[in-house]
């Protein structure tokens, strides 16, 4: 499972016709690589992407797959960030939480507007740790649950997260 979400400047309070555009090229940016590494996309909220990996279709490599898009996500977001420099636009900052674990997936709503989506302790630890990125100063938090082999793993800390009794460890992958 995988969050991410983007921190804009207050200067686009002013031109939301700016900050629309930035946000779509940012989501387009993004979009096509959760897709290609087999990513589901559960929704845009705002300036963040809900993804998922596993379902509809089984992955037995979910957790790699989305290792994997989550570092070609931060390298195009490089690319990208160098563009807007060019064009003196903001530089878009990101987080991103990756976490394993049970969920229950399927549509929720009421029975005349729903979505698929994905609930669970696993699905929240995932929000917490995306939410998590700016406190450890990284774009990246994995759990002690979805490391995966090949990768340069620094751990960042033991934490116990809202709503949980029992600590999980905390890394992220160098750049």
């Amino acid at each position: 499972l995988e969050f991410r979400r983007v921190l804009f400047r207050s200067k686009y309070q002013k031109d939301p016709q700016g900050l629309t555009k930035l946000i779509n090229r940012f989501l387009d940016n993004q979009t096509e690589i959760i897709l290609k590494h087999g990513g589901t996309i559960d929704k845009y909220m705002g300036d963040c992407i809900m993804a998922f990996w596993g379902a509809p279709l089984d992955d037995e490599d979910q957790v790699e797959n989305a290792t994997k898009a989550v570092l070609e996500m931060r390298l195009a977001l490089g690319e990208l960030n160098e563009t807007l420099k060019e064009e003196g636009l903001d530089q878009i900052n990101t987080g991103a939480g990756i976490n394993t674990g049970l969920c229950v997936v399927g549509n929720f709503g009421s029975s005349t507007r729903f979505d698929y989506s994905v609930l669970g302790d696993s699905v929240n630890l995932a929000a917490r740790l995306e939410s998590s990125c700016k406190e450890y100063d990284t774009d990246l938090i994995i759990s002690e649950y979805s490391l995966v082999d090949g990768y340069d793993y620094k751990f960042l800390d033991e934490v116990t997260v809202k709503g949980k009794s029992e600590p999980v460890k905390i890394y992220t992958i160098r750049k």
